[in-house]
């Protein structure tokens, strides 16, 4: 329900993210919010999503369609995307681009439109980036105006929590503003929680901002979604407002993700050895030595045990969940675990997914 085109938050998107499960999906559900002091009420939702991702390159579309039981409609579109490459093992640079549509009965609607470059660090479980984007808005006065936004994004990662924050400073026009941004989640494999709140100063100064969000998954296919907040003044002319929702995404196509977590095989092996550990075996071929490294323990490699049938195991302190990781071989070689399911890393390779089952 924020209108505000946030490109500049590019750390959102790059580094070891939360892996996406559809490709293509459906919601449906019910909005209480208020547009532009113009229309308000509680309103049938009905919204989509599309995500890609292959390489270097990912992106997602996203819409939806409220009508109120007033009669009014209001409708909303955005898209996102960034291409990156690797400069190192730690570090990467880009192209971010994205934009958006806003639309109300009556014929009032905006756009806004940005691309630009990015630099991004991973340390450990952390990614610092900078991002310069820039381009035009259209705002609901009908007049045009270009926007640059120089953006300073941070992310930590600890177990099952995220902590991102950013500053975004905007100039365009007689605008001058900075955003302050920041947010924390929980996730669990079946849950998600998140709570973010925002500030702003200079222009269009406006009451802090906030948000808080549910996911659970009730089956494979099905994932329960709620949110509510209130979000700021944008740069097309919408003033502030406030939304609740609730309603069902439903998955229309699945990712290969989905579809990996089914398989298995003889290559690696997940054990339980108790409540909270589990033993990961893995056949890496010849190599004179092995570590893995991953999520949970801020991808600092640990050495693993060759045994006498040629894998190499290691013993982990893991809740159920599905962990992106990597071994490291021979000191000197980093590969996904072989005949683990992979996903990119969004530096141009490859990582492993460890599924730890439910006890």
């Amino acid at each position: 329900m924020n209108r505000a085109l946030l490109l500049g938050a590019v750390v959102f998107v790059v580094g070891p993210a939360r892996l996406a499960a559809q490709d293509l999906s459906l919601l449906l559900g019910g909005v209480n919010a208020r547009y532009a002091d113009t229309v308000s009420g509680s309103a049938g939702l009905l919204g989509g999503r599309v995500a890609y991702a292959r390489g270097p390159a990912q992106g997602t579309l996203e819409t939806s369609l409220a009508k109120f039981t007033s009669g009014e409609w209001a409708a909303q579109l955005a898209a996102q995307g960034i291409v990156s490459g690797a400069l190192s093992r730690w570090d990467a640079v880009g192209l971010a681009v994205g934009g958006s549509l806003n639309r109300l009965g009556g014929g009032i609607w905006s756009s806004a439109a940005a691309a630009g470059p990015f630099l991004a660090h991973v340390a450990g479980a952390t990614t610092s980036s900078l991002a310069l984007t820039g381009g035009p808005v259209r705002r609901v006065d009908s007049t045009v105006i270009a926007l640059g936004t120089a953006t300073l994004g941070f992310r930590a990662e600890r177990g099952p929590w995220r902590l991102e924050t950013f500053a975004a400073g905007t100039a365009g026009d007689t605008l001058r503003l900075v955003d302050w941004t920041g947010g924390v989640s929980w996730r669990s494999s079946v849950v998600e929680l998140g709570l973010s709140v925002g500030a702003r100063t200079g222009d269009l100064s406006t009451n802090p901002w906030w948000q808080a969000r549910l996911e659970a998954a009730v089956t494979p296919w099905a994932t329960v979604e709620a949110s509510g907040g209130r979000y700021p003044r944008d740069f097309s002319g919408f003033t502030t407002g406030h939304f609740a929702t609730i309603g069902v995404r439903v998955a229309v196509l699945q990712a290969p993700l989905r579809r990996a977590l089914s398989m298995s095989s003889d290559d690696l092996r997940t054990e339980r050895v108790s409540e909270n550990r589990v033993r990961v075996r893995v056949r890496v071929g010849d190599a004179r030595n092995v570590a893995i490294a991953g999520e949970w323990n801020d991808w600092i490699p640990a050495p693993m045990r060759r045994e006498s049938d040629g894998r190499w195991s290691a013993t982990l302190a893991l809740r159920p969940g599905v962990y992106r990781c990597a071994l490291l071989v021979d000191g000197a070689r980093w590969m996904p675990p072989p005949g683990s399911p992979t996903a990119d890393d969004e530096f141009g390779g490859q990582v492993g997914l460890l599924i730890v089952p439910e006890p």
